[in-house]
């Protein structure tokens, strides 16, 4: 069974963001202090939706957006 995953920028200021991203249930791989932005993946079918239900109401959050990087092709 494969799973797709996608990866997503989390825009945000302050320290409330990167605490909640640390207890949700995403692969947290990179945070941005100096630059305030962090990259999450997870699962397709969970999606943008989620994150921005979960973190609109934490303090600091600016937004959500997909990945440019992101390649489809070389997903394991």
């Amino acid at each position: 069974m494969e799973i797709k995953r996608c990866a997503f920028i989390v825009d945000f200021k302050g320290k409330e963001v990167p605490k909640r991203l640390s207890k949700m249930d995403v692969n947290l791989t990179y945070i941005s202090k100096k630059f305030n932005y962090a990259i999450v993946y997870l699962d397709e079918a969970k999606g943008e939706k989620l994150l921005v239900n979960h973190l609109k109401n934490v303090k600091g959050f600016i937004g959500v957006t997909p990945s440019l990087f992101y390649d489809e092709n070389a997903n394991i």
